[in-house]
């Protein structure tokens, strides 16, 4: 399936290409679906494509030699797959690419992608800007897994879907199971449940798959604490920004 000009535009790493480059682009790229609980590829597997999300969410995960999962990270709609793997010169995948839900990709050869990479100096930017900020994304986690307990990560990460998925904090539905979640955090699925009932003390009330911030500063405060990167932190800007809004709006 090929893709509109206007749909490549609409993901944030091809938002400028000119008509020109879009069309040369999609002229060597489809679209793929991948349904959920399907791999899109595996560890050891030969590299064939550079991947971009354009609906859905795809775990990206490692498995110890005992078959247990580690989640590297869950990615969503706009976000690229392998964008180390494009720019090093990798021949085989390091991690498992899995659908999380039912999903649709762009994918573009990667032997064409290297060879005409310097004609898209944009996009080239943007690949480096991305690899830098995974990197970053890495540097905090490996942070916070030193200096916070398992409920302020827990916390923090509630807030991350909220911003990600626009949520209503005051009541939304967890888009991935508990048992991905845990693994994305590095915990037990038991520290797991166990931490969603302390939370309760903080401004945070999770039922089954329902999570409702009651306290939205209290929850805030307890997750950006310990933090050394909250006040630069994306996602504790933007949760306080929606907090100011619906205080505006009085809910």
């Amino acid at each position: 399936m090929t893709i509109a000009l206007e749909t490549l535009k609409a993901l944030p790493l091809f938002s400028d290409i000119s008509g020109d480059d879009g069309a040369m682009l999609i002229r060597n790229s489809r679209i793929i679906s991948c349904k959920r609980g399907k791999f899109l590829f595996m560890h050891g597997d030969k590299i064939t494509h550079f991947y971009v999300i354009c609906r859905g969410a795809m775990q990206i995960f490692r498995e110890t030699p005992g078959g247990h999962e580690i989640t590297n990270d869950i990615l969503i709609a706009g976000d690229s797959l392998n964008t180390e793997e494009v720019v090093g010169s990798q021949t085989v995948h390091a991690v498992n690419a899995r659908a999380v839900e039912d999903s649709s990709l762009l994918a573009i050869p990667v032997s064409w992608m290297r060879e005409n990479l310097k004609e898209f100096d944009h996009i080239a930017g943007k690949l480096l800007q991305n690899l830098a900020d995974r990197l970053h994304s890495v540097q905090v986690e490996a942070e916070q897994l030193t200096t916070m307990s398992a409920a302020q990560m827990v916390a923090c990460y509630l807030q991350k879907l909220c911003v990600l998925y626009d949520f209503d904090p005051h009541g939304f539905e967890l888009p991935y199971t508990k048992t991905l979640i845990a693994s994305r955090l590095r915990i037990e699925k038991e520290t797991f449940s166990r931490t969603l009932q302390t939370l309760r003390d903080q401004g945070i009330t999770v039922t089954g798959t329902h999570v409702s911030f009651k306290d939205m500063r209290k929850a805030d405060n307890f997750s950006c604490g310990e933090c050394s990167v909250a006040e630069e932190c994306g996602t504790h800007r933007l949760f306080y920004e929606k907090l100011d809004k619906l205080s505006v709006h009085g809910t």
